[in-house]
């Protein structure tokens, strides 16, 4: 299962280092959003870790939706989607694909937290508690909207779809990530509570999925 999984994951790397089209959408609507908030709230937006962390989350959460759900659309258009089924499990599947998604979601991440902190000119007092909070996060974030582009692979609104449907499963990691954000702000040391909650939500999303992927892809 494991080579299927790293099958399907080098197949969707290589895809996607040519296209480049999930990173694409992420970045470039992440980049927009920043630009935008930034240009009419300017430098008062800096004195609020409230409003920042939301922000800053809002920005991932509505990126990660518009570009990690194409993971399952390029099969679907492309009209492979059976013969994937046919040389893989479901289980190498949805692990293959959530891989590749959390691998773009990081490296969007990468990009768009410094452009955050420059645009802003804020740092954090706790640089390791929000490394802690986003990798946690991160996983959530990933394996929810894979979760949910899977069981949307074949619908005709796909797009929409995911981003309205992936809501119920994002909400108490994005709540928990925004909460341990506003901490790191604010405060040094790790924010105990949140990391937790994270913790726990990922690996029962990543539990969940491994578990029903073949009902998850079923036709």
């Amino acid at each position: 299962m494991m080579r299927a999984a790293w099958a399907v994951f080098a197949k969707d790397v290589r895809t996607e280092l040519r296209a480049r089209y999930a990173l694409s959408a992420t970045f470039v609507f992440a980049l927009s959003t920043l630009a935008i908030v930034s240009y009419a709230v300017g430098p008062s937006f800096g004195g609020r870790p409230e409003l920042l962390a939301a922000f800053l989350w809002t920005v991932l959460l509505f990126s990660a939706s518009a570009g990690l759900a194409q993971a399952f659309v390029r099969e679907v258009e492309r009209k492979t989607w059976f013969t994937l089924r046919l040389v893989a499990p479901p289980t190498a599947i949805l692990l293959g694909k959530w891989a590749v998604n959390l691998v773009l979601l990081a490296a969007t991440e990468a990009l768009i937290v410094p452009m955050f902190l420059a645009l802003f000119g804020i740092g954090f007092r706790s640089v390791f508690g929000f490394l802690a909070v986003t990798a946690l996060a991160t996983v959530g974030l990933s394996a929810a909207i894979t979760l949910v582009a899977a069981l949307l692979a074949q619908a005709r609104a796909h797009g929409a779809l995911v981003s309205a449907l992936a809501f119920p499963l994002v909400f108490v990691p994005v709540m928990a990530a925004i909460t341990g954000t506003r901490h790191t702000l604010v405060e040094p040391g790790v924010p105990p509570t949140e990391l937790r909650i994270l913790a726990a939500y990922a690996g029962v999303l990543v539990a969940m999925g491994l578990v029903l992927a073949e009902h998850v892809l079923e036709d």
